[in-house]
């Protein structure tokens, strides 16, 4: 027997109320996290759709064509993409051929920014470019550079809310990993228990890594920290009791030893400055906005414990009502 619309309507509360209670809240809120997000329809700018390649020839006759060679530390790479920006923002990405290093690229007739990236941590060579007919720009990638390590960021929203997640980073910066997949930011469903859902399924935070530019490591505070004169895993346990100290639960710390038991570099002692203003080196940009604290570790290999190093005043953050957290982990002087 065919049912009408309006029948299904009225059968479908019927139909929910006989589900168990947890079954029925996934399914609502995998409704949520599949449902598109208002005002973000279609593709983003820049998207060059599934391939990644913007199509080089040929050009329209509004368009100029940038044309170069990409290398890695002086040789061909093996896997690579050049990225075009105006203004921060990327407009358009190509990828590098294998086989030469060469690429190509279609852009209306204006200025813009080029870099080249390459798997894993890489610092490119940065040009501004005027796109018009033909122009042809070389780009040279070091594959060494600082980073970020592994930044769990926990969202606790009073009940399963709909939210988009960006960090918000230099151009010259690269998100090379990231759970669940980054995609020019997170959307799906922040669940009251730290858990965020996306069509993929739930994940118990959201990580990423980051490229970090020398600047920003320098201005990394090193005036007030700790030194731990230990073994690796020793020193990750020490590393998880200051964690303690701010604040973080018995969760977030115990993903944090899971996550550097054993990648944790041996050094001759661990000397850890706490950095707790870090958004001028990654901005986050929640939607609807939570109240945010983070700390980073910036951990260094000092040789030796400095007795004269003073310890920082530990102040617990704040985790009434709607709020998010982060831990993360700068290795440098080291540390690799």
């Amino acid at each position: 027997m065919a049912v009408g619309v309006g029948a299904a309507d009225r059968l479908l509360p019927v139909v929910f109320s006989r589900l168990p209670e947890e079954l029925s809240m996934w399914l609502s809120v995998l409704s949520l996290a599949c449902a598109p997000i208002s005002g973000e329809g279609g593709k983003e700018t820049g998207d060059t759709g599934d391939t990644g390649k913007v199509d080089a020839w040929p050009c329209a006759d509004d368009e100029g064509e940038v044309t170069g060679v990409v290398t890695v530390d002086g040789e061909l790479p093996r896997a690579a993409y050049v990225e075009a920006y105006v203004d921060r923002e990327s407009v358009a990405r190509v990828d590098v051929s294998s086989a030469d290093g060469s690429y190509a690229m279609c852009l209306a007739e204006g200025t813009y920014t080029f870099a080249a990236f390459s798997a894993g941590c890489d610092d490119s060579s940065w040009a501004d470019v005027v796109a018009r007919e033909v122009v042809t720009v070389d780009l040279e990638i070091d594959s060494d550079c600082d980073t970020i390590d592994k930044p769990n960021l926990y969202l606790y929203p009073s009940q399963p809310t709909r939210t988009t997640v960006r960090v918000e980073v230099d151009p010259r910066q690269r998100i090379f990993a990231s759970e669940p997949p980054y995609e020019r930011g997170w959307r799906g469903v922040a669940m009251p228990d730290g858990r965020f859902v996306t069509h993929k399924g739930p994940a118990p935070f959201l990580f990423y890594e980051a490229t970090l530019l020398p600047r920003q490591v320098t201005s990394f505070q090193r005036h007030e920290g700790w030194c731990l004169d230990a073994e690796p895993l020793e020193a990750v346990y020490g590393m998880a009791a200051i964690l303690e100290r701010y604040g973080f639960n018995a969760a977030e710390v115990d993903d944090f030893v899971e996550g550097w038991r054993f990648d944790l570099p041996r050094a001759g002692a661990y000397t850890v400055y706490p950095q707790l203003d870090v958004d001028d080196v990654a901005g986050l940009r929640i939607d609807p906005p939570l109240p945010v604290e983070r700390l980073w570790l910036l951990v260094a290999d000092s040789g030796v414990c400095d007795s004269a190093l003073p310890e920082p005043a530990v102040f617990e953050f704040d985790r009434s009502g709607p709020h998010a957290v982060e831990w993360g982990v700068a290795l440098v002087d080291v540390i690799k």
